[in-house]
């Protein structure tokens, strides 16, 4: 069996051919921009994410007719709004954005904090739960709010174009604010739905992530390359298939990724709402995720190039970066990591560097960064502490898995051990295809 994964992340898709023991036969990346607008408003052209995903199929050559099956996982929230026949009326508004403060302070009023935790698990925060992005929609642009068939997430929007179908998994509809995601079996919520003024008929509707989707339809089969008739699994988020894919599946087991930001998730049987971290469902029905989020490698590149610009990119990451955290581990500066604001806050927040002194250089600057991005982190650790016995060896993948910088966590998150995994999301997809069809 080949199966084609699909990583559709903030910045790039990561797509690769897998047989059934998750061996990768080949792989490719296709990088996209997303558009920053006055600072608070972070999106991106839906079109130009499908349009690198069919870059990527024709870099995978002769495989492309080879596939038997396909698996997408997804970065999230990606809030689209769709007409009837699946193309995006406005552009994507990404996790990043946080335009919709005023909606998120109208959702907490109108449908109470106390509901928001105890139904969705989650509060409205801007751009992290995306039904504050619908309701900036419905405020600022009410002709696309009308216009709008379906509004739904990144595998909406895919699924559609492949299998004619407007699908969303529950990993995502999590995110949308809109889901009852503490029920084993949720729904769309008419009670958060009706409190907000959102047409519960506009949204897409909920397919368990490990479950078929439907077949390649004729008119994506003349668009992809692919087999028409083939089957296309649902999917999850990217995190949520990391997590499969890593092995943190029982109740108490980390994963941490390490990438262009800086997530943890934590695996539960028993959700316990809190405003410190998300709530989404699992791959797997009856477990969920604890997810705590903050800018990472998006913030180490920020600081590369305003306080490193004499110094080549490669040469910054693959040497001066490894010897860095070997060599160091101790400043009295602090970092705040808001660069892009806080997902985990209802409140505008912004980065800061505090403690400075005459004495303080770039290297403290550089050393605080790398320790603030871990503050959510640590916070959800402190909580599920409390709640659970807590996996010591955590998992950890992403594109800054090093053994540099494996030594350099080891001295930050005490009492705990890594083990490094490497393309989680990749084999998360390939496990859930193996598993569905053997």
């Amino acid at each position: 069996m080949n199966i084609l994964s699909i990583d559709f992340g903030t910045s790039s898709i990561k797509m690769a051919v897998l047989n059934d023991k998750t061996e990768i036969n080949c792989s490719t990346k296709v990088e996209y921009d997303y558009e920053v607008i006055d600072k608070h408003k972070i999106q991106i052209d839906a079109d130009i994410v499908f349009g690198a995903f069919l870059k990527g199929l024709k870099n995978l050559g002769d495989f492309v007719k080879k596939i038997d099956v396909v698996v997408p996982c997804v970065f999230s929230p990606v809030l689209i709004a769709m007409d009837k026949d699946g193309k995006p009326l406005y552009p994507a508004i990404i996790h990043l954005d946080r335009r919709s403060y005023p909606q998120s302070r109208f959702a907490l009023k109108a449908v109470g904090k106390r509901n928001f935790l105890n139904i969705n698990g989650n509060l409205p925060f801007p751009g992290g739960i995306s039904c504050t992005s619908i309701l900036w929609i419905k405020d600022n642009l009410p002709e696309i709010y009308q216009k709008t068939y379906k509004f739904g997430h990144m595998n909406t929007f895919f699924h559609r174009r492949m299998v004619g179908k407007w699908l969303i998994d529950p990993s995502n509809a999590s995110f949308t604010g809109l889901y009852e995601t503490l029920k084993l079996q949720g729904g769309w919520s008419e009670t958060i739905c009706n409190a907000l003024g959102i047409d519960i008929n506009k949204l897409p509707e909920i397919t368990q992530s490990m479950s078929i989707a439907g077949t390649l339809s004729r008119e994506a089969a003349a668009l992809t390359g692919l087999r028409e008739g083939i089957p296309v699994v649902m999917g999850a988020n990217d995190t949520t298939s990391a997590a499969y894919g890593a092995g943190a599946i029982n109740t108490g087991d980390i994963l941490n990724i390490s990438g262009s930001n800086e997530i943890i998730t934590v695996t539960t049987d028993n959700p316990q709402p809190h405003e410190k971290y998300y709530i989404r469902t699992s791959m797997e029905s009856g477990k969920w995720l604890y997810l705590a989020i903050t800018v990472g490698g998006f913030a180490l590149e920020w600081f590369r190039k305003e306080f490193y610009r004499e110094m080549d990119k490669k040469y910054f990451y693959e040497v001066y970066l490894q010897e860095f955290v070997r060599k160091h581990t101790y400043t009295d500066v602090k970092f705040k990591p808001y660069l892009a604001g806080d997902r985990h806050s209802l409140v505008k927040k912004k980065g800061a560097f505090t403690g400075l002194t005459f004495d303080s250089t770039r290297e403290d600057f550089l050393l605080s960064l790398l320790i603030g991005t871990y503050e959510p982190v640590f916070n959800t650790i402190n909580i599920c502490k409390k709640q659970m016995k807590l996996n010591p060896n955590i998992f950890w993948t992403g594109g800054m898995v090093s053994e540099a910088y494996l030594q350099f966590k080891k001295k930050i998150f005490k009492g705990f051990d890594f083990n490094m995994k490497k393309e989680c999301s990749t084999i998360g997809n390939a496990k859930v295809a193996i598993k569905l069809l053997g």
